[in-house]
């Protein structure tokens, strides 16, 4: 097929659209792993089992899909139950690797996940969570969750060893998860994260954009 000097911007415009990301998140927050997987689509997931174990510490911890980081309450990466360091009730969720988060005696303070690229979903387990009154915290850094959102609230208090699903999609991408826990002396485990990166532009459809300009420029 030839194409015409009217034809190309028609052309131009479909390809554009169809190389262009296509969102399928609604702005939603979860607190059950089924109903989030099934809203956020198709994700990555995060377990910690390639870490190595750490003690608590201000250090971050870095994996390919994300790095937490923390100012307030020690981060460590536990290999087992109470390994290196007693878990205080905390466990894995997937496989044996986890993150313990503890501040004795205040508030748990905010968590700061960078993701490695942007998502329009952020879902994950807390461990040993609610068994003092405060609440659970989420929110991005941009999009319908930029200001903080609860996801948990307690009183009711969970028992020890408590296992909870968290999780929120965006319409909108974001490259940065902020998570805040503000229980006292609320020790708690981290796992199983899970991401939904931005789809890439089609290849096809990128090849054809550059085949429609170069046709352009040689026309002219």
């Amino acid at each position: 097929m030839r194409l015409t000097p009217q034809q190309l911007p028609a052309l131009i415009t479909l390809l554009a659209l169809l190389a262009a990301p296509s969102a399928h998140a609604a702005d939603a927050t979860y607190t059950d792993e089924a109903s989030f997987l099934a809203g956020a689509g198709s994700t990555a997931m995060e377990s910690f089992e390639g870490a190595a174990a750490r003690a608590r510490a201000l250090a971050p911890i870095s994996t390919p899909l994300l790095t937490l980081s923390t100012t307030v309450a020690p981060i460590g990466l536990q290999t087992g139950t109470d390994s290196p360091e007693t878990g205080f009730g905390a466990t894995a969720v997937d496989g044996s690797h986890y993150v313990s988060v503890y501040l004795p005696n205040l508030p748990q303070g905010t968590l700061r996940f960078d993701l490695a690229a942007p998502s329009t979903a952020f879902g994950f387990y807390l461990t040993d969570v609610g068994e003092t009154p405060g609440q659970i915290l989420l929110r991005t850094n941009s999009g319908a969750f930029a200001s903080d959102v609860v996801v948990a609230s307690f009183p009711p208090l969970l028992g020890n060893g408590s296992v909870r699903f968290v999780g929120l999609t965006q319409t909108q991408a974001f490259s940065r998860v902020f998570l805040t826990v503000q229980g006292v002396d609320e020790a708690y485990g981290l796992d199983k994260v899970y991401v939904s990166a931005v789809p890439e532009p089609a290849p096809a459809a990128l090849f054809g954009l550059g085949l429609a300009a170069l046709w352009a420029r040689r026309r002219r």
